[in-house]
């Protein structure tokens, strides 16, 4: 065990203290032998690899005639952990997952699989007092061990990135980059040689039924619900049904009830010259820009809420290319980019939650959520001993804004966790601080639901 996972280890240990709240319980089944995922990009790439590990055949539902063409498909991704000045729930999570997302990923190239990334490390510049002072604190408080973040003067942040800072700034050595589609189509061949996995190519599913087997008047037990699946013209049965569609699972029925926003995000493609070619680290300022790969390095994002326009825009190339100016005024001129060095630019919409943290679990009853804890209204301390209620077979892996590649692989352990009663990765409150149930008890806590 190395130096952060025993710290995280205590630290969840302490917030398990007071985790005997029913709601929090996740709901437990037998394992499942067919799963049905909604989905083509890292989600359900990285579910898939857990289920099929676990030999459980998966049937993968796409709605494009392609993988990964969804949030996925940016040419590079940066991998690193959201962490704040304090050691909140949110860092300890992410932290995590960063973890979760290397062992995964190296596992791949250890059974032969190879796509394009590096484990290059992360520079989250200070560019401005504000973060110079986030830098300090960050480092006099010293949350967090020297292998997860540490900071660095701009002479080191020059030796560590390849070419000349202006600034200092935080770095998270463990961190790097990755080609998503490069990523999920390895994680997707994994899966499918295990023979537990089959395709369902340009088949978009707009709707989801519940539907209940024709009572057994012999049998003793209760009939077991199912999903009908539909598409156009067809319809398909899943007898265990997870949606993991990014911003799409917003507009399916019964999954539209949760909390989820769509943000826009537009990522500019840009051509390598001899003044960056030489950068060894991704940097990040109020944007990013990573290292060259196939001669091109990807600068961005734009972030619009509720803008659900997916074809590139020049105004968003421009403002990627502004706010790289506006924060690294010396590192921009030293590279010389202009719009004419733009290769692509790709816009995708991410799916975000209130919380900026992602939702996997069992998919609940609202309405029965109400009934049963309503006296959280009153005392939002009040012992529960029911467990969650939730709807039946289908689940929920959403919700990872623009840190799918971090986060996804821990929310995988997760939910396989669910389905295949496998131990879980994080303790009962951190498990609760995921599922999607955590909004509705949070909303009866604050009335802000009908009694």
């Amino acid at each position: 065990m190395n130096n952060i996972e025993h710290q995280n280890d205590s630290y969840l240990q302490q917030k398990n203290a007071n985790s005997k709240k029913g709601y929090q319980i996740r709901p437990q089944i037998e394992k499942v032998n067919h799963v049905s995922i909604i989905g083509g990009g890292i989600a359900s790439a990285c579910l898939t690899y857990e289920l099929t590990k676990q030999g459980v055949n998966v049937t993968l539902y796409c709605k494009d005639n392609e993988l990964s063409q969804g949030a996925s498909s940016n040419a590079i991704g940066a991998i690193y952990p959201l962490i704040h000045q304090k050691r909140d729930e949110i860092s300890v999570f992410y932290q995590q997952a960063l973890l979760h997302a290397r062992k995964l990923y190296q596992e791949l190239i250890a059974k032969g699989f190879s796509y394009d990334h590096d484990w290059c490390g992360l520079l989250e510049l200070s560019y401005k007092h504000s973060l110079e002072k986030r830098q300090v604190s960050i480092e006099n408080e010293a949350l967090w061990p020297a292998s997860l973040v540490h900071g660095l003067t701009p002479n080191q942040a020059s030796d560590v990135s390849g070419i000349k800072q202006e600034f200092g700034g935080l770095f998270y050595p463990q961190a790097g980059w990755v080609s998503p589609q490069s990523l999920v189509s390895a994680l997707f061949k994994a899966s499918d040689n295990t023979g537990l996995l089959s395709f369902k190519m340009n088949t978009k599913i707009d709707l989801i039924k519940q539907k209940q087997n024709a009572t057994d008047m012999n049998s003793i037990t209760s009939s077991k619900a199912w999903w009908e699946l539909h598409a156009k013209e067809k319809s398909f049965r899943a007898e265990t049904l997870v949606v993991c569609a990014g911003a799409d699972s917003i507009n399916l029925n019964t999954v539209n009830s949760l909390p989820l926003t769509p943000t826009r995000g537009q990522i500019t493609s840009m051509k390598s010259n001899k003044n960056i070619e030489k950068l060894s680290t991704v940097i990040c300022h109020k944007g990013y820009l990573t290292p060259k790969n196939k001669d091109i390095h990807c600068i961005g994002a734009t972030f619009q809420k509720n803008d659900l326009f997916q074809q590139s825009r020049k105004e968003d190339d421009s403002y990627n290319l502004n706010m790289l100016e506006k924060c690294l005024a010396s590192l921009s001129k030293t590279i010389g980019w202009e719009l004419d060095d733009v290769i692509n630019s790709k816009a995708r919409l991410r799916c975000m939650t209130p919380d900026h943290l992602p939702m996997v679990g069992a998919m609940p009853n609202i309405q029965k959520h109400i009934e049963t804890y309503p006296h959280l209204a009153k005392d939002k301390n009040w012992k529960y001993s029911q467990p969650a209620p939730i709807i039946d077979n289908l689940y929920i892996m959403t919700g990872f804004g623009a840190r799918g590649i971090c986060s996804a692989p821990l929310c995988a352990k997760i939910l396989t966790a669910d389905l295949c009663k496998t131990p879980y990765p994080l303790d009962n409150n951190m498990l609760f601080n995921l599922s999607p149930n955590r909004f509705i008890i949070r909303d009866i806590v604050k009335r802000k639901l009908p009694f």
